[in-house]
C-alpha cells in the first residue's frame, strides 16, 4: 500500500455491530453455538478433546482464582486466550497439533467458519443497507474490518464495485525486497484484520506435493479436501499481480463455494485462516503483519473516517492502540487544511447503545475522542447511520 500519510481516501473501521442487521452473531452468541456443536456428539473424538480443554480451563480458574465457572458462564475470549498461551508458547511440546493451532483451537476455528457461513445471507438476500454502503465506497477508500464474514465482499460484488483484499498491489517487485506500488486501479481496499471464513492456506499442501514429487515421483499428488479432491472446490488466490518471493499472503486462497464446503467441513485437514477472538490474539496477529504495517500514521491526511459497530472491547488492547493513533491523527493533524480539494469531515462513530449506562460506557472507551470533531450515532447501523457516512 502507498504510504498512509500520502493518502486522502476515506477510512472505515468495522466491527461485529456492522453485520448484526444481516443476522450475524456477536461473541456471546457465537460461543453458545460453538459449544453446542462441539459437544453435541459424545462419541466424537473432537468433542472429547474439546470437553477436556473446557474442564481443564474451569479447573484452572477455580484453583488459581477461586472462580466457579460452568461452560455456560465461561468468557469465550479468556478461554481462547488460555489456549493461545498453550499453543504459541509450545507448552504441549511435541503434542502441539499443527501450525493452525492445537486441536480445540482448530475445532473452534472450523465451527466459527461453519456458523458464520450458515448465517451469512446469499447475495440476493443481503439487506439493502449493505448494498447502499457498498455503493458509497469510492476508489481507493480503505475498509479495515475485524469481522470474519464475507457480507461486505458479497455486497460489493452485487453492486459491481471493484475491490481487493490485500494492502499493496505492485507493478513490479525488486530482487532485494519491496516493489513499485500500483495505485492506478479504481478499487476499494478491504483489509480483514482477523482473517476470513473463506480463507485457506495451501502452503502445507504445496510442501506435500513437492515432497512426493521428489521422493515418490510415480505416485499421484496427495489429496487435499480443498486444493486437490473429488469435491472440485473453486478457489482463487487472495492476492494477484507481482509479489515478493516469500509473501505469506501468496499462500492464502479464497474458496468461492464456501457454503458447500461448510456443509461437511474437513475437520483437521483444512482450517480457515482466522484469528480467534482471544484475549491474546496479538500472538496470532503476526501472520498478518503486512496488514498493520505503517498504520500508526493512518488518519493524518484522510478526509473521512468512521468507526462502525466496533466498541473497543477490552480483549482487543492492541486494536485500541491502533484506533487511538488513527483518531488522534485524524482529529489533530491538519484538521482545517484543504488537500486535493477536500477538507476533513467530522469523525463518525456508529454503534448500538440503548441505555444511558451503555452510552456512558461506550464514550468512556472512546475517552480520547474530541467530541466537538465527531458525530455520534448510537441507534445501530441502518438507514439513518448510512446517511451520515
Amino acid at each position: 500500500m502507498a504510504r498512509w500519510e500520502d493518502q486522502n481516501f476515506a477510512v472505515y473501521f468495522l466491527g461485529a455491530g456492522f453485520s448484526v442487521n444481516a443476522g450475524l452473531p456477536v461473541a456471546n452468541a457465537l460461543w453458545s453455538e460453538v459449544y453446542r456443536r462441539a459437544t453435541g456428539q459424545p462419541d466424537d473424538l473432537r468433542a472429547s478433546k474439546f470437553d477436556r480443554d473446557v474442564e481443564a480451563y474451569i479447573r484452572y480458574q477455580r484453583e488459581s482464582f477461586g472462580r466457579k465457572l460452568t461452560p455456560a458462564t465461561i468468557n469465550f475470549e479468556e478461554f481462547l486466550g488460555y489456549l493461545d498461551i498453550e499453543f504459541h508458547l509450545g507448552l504441549l511440546g511435541s503434542d502441539t497439533w499443527s501450525d493452525d493451532g492445537n486441536e480445540t483451537q482448530v475445532i473452534v476455528k472450523t465451527l466459527i467458519g461453519q456458523i458464520i457461513t450458515e448465517l451469512t445471507p446469499p447475495a440476493s438476500k443481503i439487506p439493502d443497507v449493505y448494498r447502499r454502503f457498498a455503493r458509497k465506497l469510492k476508489p481507493h477508500d480503505v475498509v479495515l474490518t475485524f469481522n470474519y464474514d464475507i457480507l461486505l465482499e458479497r455486497a460489493l460484488e452485487e453492486v459491481g464495485t471493484k475491490f481487493r483484499l490485500f494492502p499493496t498491489r505492485y507493478k513490479r517487485v525488486f530482487p532485494d525486497g519491496g516493489g513499485e506500488s500500483d495505485n492506478d486501479r479504481d478499487e476499494v481496499t478491504i483489509i480483514k484484520l482477523h482473517g476470513s471464513v473463506d480463507w485457506f492456506n495451501r502452503k502445507k499442501h504445496d510442501e506435500h506435493v513437492e515432497y512426493r514429487k521428489v521422493n515418490f515421483p510415480d505416485l499421484n499428488p496427495p489429496e487435499h479436501p480443498i486444493f486437490n479432491s473429488g469435491r472440485g472446490h473453486m478457489t482463487v488466490p487472495l492476492v494477484d499481480g507481482p509479489r515478493e518471493k516469500n509473501d505469506p499472503l501468496a499462500q492464502i486462497h479464497r474458496i468461492r463455494d464456501v457454503e458447500r464446503y461448510y456443509r461437511s467441513p474437513a475437520l483437521f485437514q483444512a482450517t480457515p485462516v482466522l484469528i480467534l477472538p482471544s484475549t491474546n490474539k496479538v500472538f496470532s496477529a503476526q501472520q498478518f503483519r503486512d496488514f498493520w504495517w505503517g498504520m500508526s500514521s493512518v488518519g493524518s491526511r484522510n478526509f473521512r473516517m468512521a468507526v462502525i459497530g466496533y466498541s473497543l472491547p477490552q480483549h482487543d488492547a492492541y486494536a485500541h492502540q491502533v484506533l487511538y493513533d488513527a483518531i488522534q491523527n485524524y482529529q489533530r493533524v491538519e484538521w482545517s487544511s484543504v488537500f486535493s480539494g477536500k477538507k476533513k469531515a467530522k469523525l463518525r462513530l456508529i454503534d448500538f447503545r440503548l441505555s444511558k449506562k451503555a452510552v456512558a460506557d461506550y464514550k468512556k472507551r472512546f475517552a480520547f475522542v474530541n467530541w466537538d470533531r465527531a458525530t455520534v450515532h448510537l441507534d445501530g447501523f441502518g438507514a439513518k447511520a448510512l446517511r451520515l457516512l
